[in-house]
């Protein structure tokens, strides 16, 4: 009985994953069968997902955003963003004043809302932390986690995160 209970799970995951990628694909978000895209979020015209990219209905992306295996979970991200292979925005968090950190010994959390605006580039594995907001025309390391709030055009590496340098407000497009 287990056995087929898991053989349907798998089937309907693999019907939602058409479903979904027929729905986001007809919206002019591209995204590859692998993904796995929440139809509950918000994704604008011109996004672009590939690999096994996770988006889930609690985030909302801007226009031209794209990204390899990402995982997207209480995020808004703003438009223009470039996220490298295997960023993380605003993954849950876990309570630590409590004796199991496993979320079936405490209520649900309410989790915040990781913050990046447009023309963000984040390297290759960074991390961003919910409650962060990471402003215009930043850069992001790869490998940084990013625990506090990034200024506009900073670029900030390590871990955790810290200012590394800044961009050129006067550069040309």
């Amino acid at each position: 009985m287990k056995l087929i209970k898991a053989i349907l799970s798998d089937i309907l995951s693999f019907f939602e994953r058409i479903i979904s990628y027929c729905f986001w694909n007809f919206k002019g978000v591209r995204i590859t069968i692998s993904c796995q895209v929440s139809r509950k979020a918000i994704i604008e015209k011109g996004c672009v997902f590939s690999g096994h990219s996770i988006i889930t209905e609690n985030a909302k992306i801007g226009t031209f955003t794209y990204g390899y295996n990402v995982n997207i979970n209480n995020a808004v991200v703003g438009s223009y963003c470039s996220l490298a292979p295997d960023v993380k925005i605003g993954l849950d968090e876990h309570p630590l004043d409590k004796t199991s950190t496993h979320p079936h010994f405490y209520p649900k959390m309410e989790q915040k809302k990781a913050v990046i605006g447009n023309h963000v580039w984040l390297g290759a594995n960074a991390v961003v932390l919910s409650g962060v907001i990471i402003e215009n025309h930043s850069v992001i390391a790869a490998g940084a986690v990013v625990t506090k709030n990034v200024n506009e055009y900073e670029i900030v590496g390590g871990v955790p995160a810290k200012i590394i340098g800044n961009r050129d407000k006067n550069a040309t497009k």
